[in-house]
């Protein structure tokens, strides 16, 4: 990767492959329209996307590196795990995909199946049929079903119908499997928003990164929509640190996350180029 000093960089997109609201190609227009010249999409747990990027015809001054972003757990700790600059047509890594996806959609039924018995929430054959043949789907899916009936705004529903559904067995995969697989398709990895860990678990992720870096991780993504100036230069000096990859992203989803912008962090709108990144 041949990139200038200044280039505009997003290493961190969501098309609808998963739980972004426009197509791979729509991203592309986007990005051409803002000046953004390298970038990543990373649904979640799928590569549809990398394949849906060779019919498309980029400027020349972008270029694309393939991405994903996948749902990991490493003890106690869920996380997620961004791929890059792998080999997209890796059957272990496609194999990875496809069984976390089918852990996800037994996930949904379960929940779909609680909804319609505890709840008494009556879902018509099509909307079900519609959910189920989603590459990658997730709660934030029932959400919007369940905001078209008018039961209340993403907020309400997550409290009053999703979040307090009884532990299930989940969909994601042990970390080490995770980077593994990203390695053995020639790619690396990147410890994804870490200020979510963070949060989550009440704990600061210098406290656990010695044990991510033995399970595989090459990198942290330092410049991400959640995080503060304060965590940037925290995340940044724990990178430098422990000789680990810097990347950032937007985490740009369209309409489940409206507040965030293609090629920026959301706050104090940081503005993501090359100068930030170390992908080598």
């Amino acid at each position: 990767m041949q990139w200038g000093s200044d280039d505009m960089v997003d290493m961190h997109i969501h098309t609808n492959n998963s739980d972004g609201s426009y197509s791979t190609k729509e991203i592309v227009e986007m990005l051409k329209k803002l000046g953004i010249e390298f970038f990543s999409i990373t649904d979640h747990d799928n590569i549809n996307s990398c394949k849906e990027m060779e019919k498309i015809q980029l400027q020349k001054n972008m270029e694309y590196i393939p991405g994903v972003e996948f749902s990991a757990i490493n003890g106690i700790y869920n996380c997620h795990i961004l791929g890059y600059n792998f080999d997209y047509n890796n059957s272990k890594l496609i194999n990875e995909c496809n069984l976390i996806s089918e852990r996800r959609l037994n996930k949904i039924k379960t929940i779909i199946s609680y909804l319609e018995n505890e709840r008494e929430i009556d879902f018509k054959e099509k909307e079900l049929e519609n959910l189920y043949n989603k590459q990658t789907v997730g709660r934030y899916d029932i959400c919007k079903l369940l905001m078209k009936r008018g039961l209340g705004t993403k907020t309400e529903i997550y409290e009053n119908y999703l979040s307090n559904i009884k532990r299930m067995k989940t969909h994601r995969v042990e970390l080490e499997n995770i980077t593994q697989t990203i390695k053995d398709a020639k790619g690396i990895s990147i410890l994804a928003h870490p200020k979510e860990i963070e949060q989550k678990y009440e704990i600061n992720i210098e406290e656990v990164i010695e044990d991510f870096i033995e399970k595989g991780i090459d990198g942290i993504e330092v410049y991400n929509s959640i995080h503060s100036l304060k965590e940037m230069k925290r995340y940044l000096e724990l990178a430098q640190k422990y000789n680990l990859l810097i990347t950032g992203g937007s985490d740009f989803h369209g309409e489940s996350h409206p507040e965030r912008t293609l090629g920026k962090t959301l706050l104090y709108k940081v503005k993501l180029n090359s100068s930030n990144i170390r992908l080598r």
